[in-house]
């Protein structure tokens, strides 16, 4: 009995970790879709957003870091620019977790504002660092579709994120 409760804890612990890599790779596939690039790119922010307001211990800065530099090269590959990614995951952990205590308290509606401005800042950075990194005007309709997408998706998997915590409240 004793073992499956540190098991529970184990698992409990990890599981931001986890599902920031699941996503990290869900962004990764495909899609067909015309004239949409690739809206998933955002699912980790999201999750590190979501995570970095409800626990933030369990997403410490260094392992954003090496979730951040790890995304840079599953993304773009080697010789791509790195630390973008990285920068993006720390800057929103950041900003919510120094925060974390006076937004425990609001509404969804005021967390989601919150969300727009956090990752509007956070999309708006890496589109002028790569915009730099490549010395030459990036376009920026491929970052605002998928910050707008990303609006819209937010509040989905915010929900399923904070399943977990629905359930815990009530055990």
């Amino acid at each position: 009995m004793e073992f499956l409760h540190r098991l529970d804890r184990l698992a409990y612990a990890l599981a931001p970790a986890f599902v920031i890599l699941l996503l990290m790779l869900a962004s990764l596939i495909p899609l067909r879709v015309p004239f949409l690039p690739s809206v998933a790119t955002l699912l980790p922010l999201m999750a590190v957003f979501h995570f970095s307001l409800h626990r933030p211990a369990a997403v410490p800065a260094p392992a954003l870091l090496l979730f951040g530099l790890l995304f840079d090269l599953l993304q773009y590959g080697p010789g791509a620019p790195l630390g973008i990614s990285a920068l993006q995951f720390l800057l929103v952990w950041r900003v919510v977790s120094s925060s974390r205590k006076y937004l425990l308290e609001v509404s969804f509606a005021f967390i989601w504002l919150l969300y727009a401005l956090v990752v509007g800042a956070a999309v708006t950075l890496a589109w002028v660092l790569g915009a730099l990194l490549q010395a030459s005007l990036v376009d920026p309709w491929p970052a605002l579709l998928q910050y707008v997408v990303s609006l819209f998706l937010y509040p989905i998997l915010g929900w399923l994120l904070g399943r977990n915590r629905l359930a815990e409240a009530s055990s």
